[in-house]
């Protein structure tokens, strides 16, 4: 269900910003990746938590007015246009995307606000598969041979993860403590 969604770029939003304009900007990352580095001024809804119903219950949405638009970001655009889609889906048809996401943002120089020391998600799942094959490898040759095994399963998952942009690994590891962690004080709860 793609959609021709309106961008905008990092410049001109900043510039709007700087104009004084009242811009509703949502982040749409994880919270770790949110306190990692993101646009000052937006507000973190992850795209887990942007349901249909959820929107109903946000009080960040009770005040948004149909006619605004609605600026949506994450790191590089992918999620922000699947949080684009939910949000005409539940009746916000005036959105609008940070073109190139808060990547695009911090490239231009613009200003990127920090909430101490996080580690991506993506890195994250990049380093637990490095543990799991170096672990299988190394079990492999010291315990027994049905280690060696467990690697084409762990490359088939690569492979999934990639052909369908869905990886259960990314998903388990943002559910740990340390991920769940919102403590920043632009947050819009869902």
């Amino acid at each position: 269900m793609s959609k021709n969604i309106t961008t905008i770029s990092p410049q001109r939003l900043h510039a709007m910003w700087h104009e004084g304009k009242n811009i509703t900007l949502i982040d749409v990352r994880g919270p770790a990746e949110y306190r990692a580095g993101h646009v000052a001024g937006a507000k973190l809804i992850p795209l887990d938590d942007l349901t249909v119903d959820a929107l109903a219950e946000n009080e960040l949405f009770d005040d948004i007015e149909h006619a605004c638009p609605v600026y949506l970001t994450c790191h590089a655009g992918l999620r922000a246009q699947q949080a684009a889609e939910r949000l005409i889906e539940a009746g916000y048809h005036n959105v609008a995307l940070l073109e190139g996401g808060t990547q695009a943002w911090q490239n231009a120089g613009l200003p990127i606000k920090r909430c101490g020391f996080a580690i991506s998600l993506e890195r994250q799942v990049q380093i637990a598969i490095g543990m799991l094959l170096l672990l299988k490898v190394i079990f492999g040759f010291t315990v027994s041979e049905l280690f060696f095994a467990a690697i084409p399963v762990i490359g088939a998952g690569l492979i999934v993860a990639g052909i369908t942009n869905w990886c259960g690994l990314s998903r388990l590891i943002a559910l740990l403590p340390w991920n769940q962690n919102r403590n920043c004080s632009e947050q819009a709860t869902a």
